[in-house]
């Protein structure tokens, strides 16, 4: 009977000490082991605990290019001074001062509304205006015709692409495809990309290297490439007689809805147009036999336009024609040469 009381006087003091040696951890945690925290400016702030957002930290522009508005706007004239108050009141939520003086200086070289480069670094803005002034200078039509050049944040199905050139409705008039509204003619960039410069021009050798883009490309090729997606839209415009194309009015909306149908993946016929006469002069003043594919893929992985629909992309292969003739002139691709020369011939730009 002793030795069951002292067996259990044991367990009992065990058990004691356990308890005792958990609350003294416990203490000793809650005294010295603290939340991890940050020092900013003298106050501690705790650390922003983890999202999906915060992947994006250092990759993200203020910039909002997307926004949309609701008004009666009774003028060209009042459209065009629409879209430059908005470029202001963008270029207001950074401060980026060596970059704002090319900004401005691009909006009077090329007649664009609004310039808005946000955050990226002078070096990217000095190439992204060395395109500019490349293109406008080898196809002066272009002058005038961009309303808007910005940084921007790509969302969901946009996320991977590196920038896009598009139209979008501005100010529409109480709803949509109610005469008259506001229409922007853009250049996005993609803020993920373009504010990382290392690791862009890390991206371009690499894609050159897999023969997915064409030798040499770079940041001022790819903003090269826009322009040429914007060549295309020019030569549109023309065709279908769109001459005022930011201010949509009764006037001009049967030219505005044609050339925004022939822009859909499903007909492209501008683009098949301009390719069909290119492949011509591929075969007679190239003296090539290859088939309309061989002519594509001559140029670039990326120029054969292959989408995951199994359509094909004119488009594609017209701006990465123009990409490749800005970075290899008399040695880029034959076929990139006869889409140049194409232009030229047909569409009145100077040679």
């Amino acid at each position: 009977m002793v030795e069951k009381r002292g067996v259990a006087k044991s367990v009992k003091w065990c058990c004691a000490c356990v308890i005792i040696f958990c609350l003294l951890a416990v203490v000793i945690m809650f005294l010295f082991v603290k939340p991890d925290y940050k020092t900013s400016q003298g106050n501690l702030t705790t650390e922003k605990p983890w999202s999906r957002a915060s992947l994006r930290e250092g990759m993200a522009t203020v910039i909002e290019y997307n926004k949309q508005y609701n008004a009666y706007v009774s003028s060209e004239e009042q459209a065009r001074q629409a879209i430059r108050e908005y470029g202001i009141r963008q270029r207001r939520r950074y401060s980026n001062p060596p970059v704002e003086e090319i900004e401005l200086q691009m909006e009077k070289d090329f007649g664009i509304l609004a310039v808005n480069l946000g955050e990226i670094e002078a070096e990217t803005a000095i190439d992204i205006q060395k395109a500019f002034s490349y293109m406008y200078g080898a196809f002066p039509q272009l002058n005038g015709t961009i309303t808007n050049l910005s940084l921007g944040n790509f969302e969901n199905s946009k996320a991977g692409n590196i920038a896009v050139t598009q139209n979008t409705e501005f100010i529409i008039n109480e709803e949509f495809g109610q005469y008259p509204f506001v229409v922007k003619y853009e250049i996005i960039l993609n803020a993920a990309k373009f504010k990382n410069r290392k690791k862009l021009l890390r991206d371009c050798e690499r894609q050159v290297e897999t023969g997915y883009w064409p030798k040499g490309s770079d940041i001022t090729s790819i903003v090269v490439h826009e322009l040429g997606h914007q060549l295309l839209n020019v030569i549109a415009m023309e065709q279908f007689g769109l001459d005022t194309f930011y201010y949509i009015t009764e006037e001009n909306e049967e030219a505005y809805s044609r050339y925004v149908t022939d822009q859909l993946s499903m007909n492209q016929n501008v683009a098949k147009s301009v390719l069909e006469k290119a492949y011509g002069i591929w075969k007679q003043k190239y003296h090539h036999t290859g088939t309309k594919e061989d002519f594509r893929s001559s140029i670039s992985g990326y120029a054969r336009g292959e989408q995951a629909d199994g359509g094909i992309s004119y488009t594609e292969t017209f701006a990465e024609a123009v990409a490749d003739v800005y970075l290899n002139k008399e040695t880029a691709a034959d076929a990139s040469r006869a889409i140049v020369d194409t232009v030229y011939i047909n569409w009145g730009f100077k040679g």
